[in-house]
């Protein structure tokens, strides 16, 4: 079974039965899959993007290497209690946290640019990346914004920060993906143009399939 395999557009229409099992040549259970939805924006460059402004005592902070490991705590708080820490084993920890990001912007094809923290007083509490890929697409590679200051906006923000920074950028489209679990989410993305183009399913990491 590859990591993750596409389904009939028919399946989209619902976040229901977000998991499935795969049973194995004896008959047992032994694989658990979680629903996944790759979606598209088509990008033109031209497109004037309206960046809202941020609620009071919020500020934007741009990409530099000094803020590295503040991408890596938000990304750590923002998905260490979430359905995507069944599949992504970086995100249980912060350690593992900072290895991600350590990856992401070491890539050649990553976007400082399209990387964003966004700070409260107490600290960073919001932060996108983005890498390039073939085809003259770029790929979200997380949005995250922290569970005490969800509902605020922050996360439009952050993509229509993002999307407003890419002028200079030849591209055709921008991508990411979201657990189908995740309602808001995709009805976020839906109202910033977002399609979905792709029905994934990938494996739940084994300590958290029941025996």
């Amino acid at each position: 079974m590859p990591d993750s395999f596409l389904h009939p557009e028919s399946d989209w229409n619902s976040g229901h039965n977000v998991s499935g099992h795969v049973s194995s040549h004896d008959g047992s259970l032994n694989k658990s899959y979680l629903k996944r939805y790759r979606m598209e924006l088509d990008f033109n460059p031209k497109d004037k993007v309206f960046v809202p402004e941020l609620p009071e005592n919020y500020a934007w902070q741009e990409w530099t290497w000094k803020v590295q490991e503040m991408h890596a705590e938000v990304i750590f708080e923002s998905f260490h209690k979430e359905m995507d820490c069944q599949i992504f084993s970086s995100f249980h920890t912060l350690g593992g946290c900072s290895m991600l990001m350590r990856e992401i912007c070491l890539r050649a094809e990553f976007v400082p640019e399209a990387t964003w923290l966004i700070n409260a007083p107490e600290g960073p509490c919001g932060s996108i990346q983005a890498i390039l890929q073939k085809g003259k697409t770029l790929a979200i590679q997380n949005v995250g914004v922290t569970p005490q200051h969800r509902k605020k906006g922050l996360g439009k923000a952050l993509l229509l920060k993002l999307i407003s920074s890419l002028e200079s950028y030849n591209l055709n489209k921008i991508t990411l993906e979201v657990s189908a679990q995740n309602l808001a989410a995709i009805q976020l993305y839906r109202n910033l143009g977002f399609r979905k183009t792709k029905l994934i399913y990938k494996e739940i990491l084994s300590f958290f399939i029941p025996s």
